[in-house]
């Protein structure tokens, strides 16, 4: 597909832009052609669904605060549009988290959605084992070597989490994220992803990117005649051939370069958008949940622990620092807010 000029609108025919009102499942909440937003739409006659996620400042904001280098700044921008694509038809308050785990350079990765938009991730890796000029390819998984996925579903705190696991095979996220898609809907999916530092407008410094794309096979009562099932494999058939077009480059370009894709990709078919979800950077991190693993610890250890009469509780999510004298009393400071309001001192 490659970068387009076409301005995507709420609805299309044919690939072009349709003059009627546009459908949506609820309020328009936000313009289609911009940054931090989940886009669900619907392909009219390919019996075909699906979500698109594109992050600007989020991303750049979080992956900003880690410096990982550029190969696990790659896949952790990955993770979180890929949690934000699968999340995004959640219809309760709460959250989706993936984990990945490796026995590779990479060992853990962790992206976390909220139902109110929030995002935050963190990785932990052995630096000694990736190359500061490692080339981040996209989709380049390998670095967790031997691992697998897990799926988290919170309902809150008054309802079970569902967790479903995925081997990690086929050396890309995208495929763990196929395979996940694939058992907890029953439905045949494709799904794609990247991540990238890319120019701004007019040589605005480069900047973290990323996206992804999911579409998922509608249920249409399979099963009733063979010509039923063999027009709707036809259907998912052509769904692939359109999906095999778009190109990486559309998920992480920013909105003004490359808009929406989606008229264009399906060109040939109406495509409906529904009502979009806002994205923002948001992490939980408070500083009563760091006093209360700082009283967790015995006072023997806790004054063990303390560096000049000061123990520091790092956020793994957001770098925000909380400090605590040796008797667990906070020190006050300046620095970034935790997820209550609280100040957190600068590191």
């Amino acid at each position: 597909m490659g970068l387009r000029s076409v301005h995507d609108e709420n609805r299309y025919r044919g690939g072009k832009r349709v003059a009627t009102a546009p459908r949506y499942s609820g309020a328009m909440s936000a313009a289609p052609d911009r940054d931090d937003v989940i886009q669900p739409f619907g392909v009219d006659g390919l019996d075909a669904a699906g979500r698109i996620v594109r992050l600007g400042p989020a991303v750049d904001t979080i992956l900003g605060r880690h410096g990982y280098p550029g190969a696990v700044s790659v896949l952790l921008g990955e993770a979180l549009a890929l949690t934000a694509a699968l999340a995004g038809s959640l219809k309760f308050d709460g959250g989706f988290t993936t984990q990945i785990q490796g026995e590779g350079p990479v060992r853990l990765m962790v992206a976390d959605y909220r139902t109110d938009g929030g995002l935050r991730g963190y990785a932990g890796f052995d630096a000694k084992r990736i190359p500061e000029d490692a080339p981040g390819a996209p989709g380049d998984a390998g670095l967790f070597g031997r691992g697998r996925m897990a799926f988290t579903i919170d309902r809150g705190p008054d309802a079970d989490r569902h967790q479903g696991l995925v081997a990690l095979e086929g050396g890309t996220l995208e495929a763990g994220a196929r395979g996940y898609l694939a058992r907890s809907e029953q439905t045949r999916a494709l799904v794609a992803a990247a991540a990238a530092r890319r120019t701004g407008e007019d040589g605005a410094p480069a900047r973290w990117r990323a996206g992804a794309a999911t579409v998922r096979q509608l249920p249409r009562g399979d099963g009733r005649s063979e010509a039923e099932r063999g027009a709707r494999d036809a259907r998912w058939r052509e769904t692939r051939r359109l999906f095999a077009g778009l190109e990486r480059v559309d998920l992480v370009d920013p909105p003004a370069r490359t808009p929406l894709p989606l008229g264009p990709l399906f060109a040939g078919h109406d495509v409906r958008l529904r009502a979009p979800r806002g994205l923002r950077a948001a992490c939980r991190c408070s500083r009563s949940r760091a006093a209360a693993a700082v009283e967790a610890i015995p006072p023997g250890e806790r004054a063990a622990l303390a560096v000049d009469g000061r123990i520091e509780v790092t956020c793994d999510y957001c770098a925000a620092v909380y400090a605590f004298d040796a008797e667990g009393a906070a020190i006050c400071g300046r620095g970034e807010g935790g997820g209550d309001g609280s100040p957190a001192v600068a590191a």
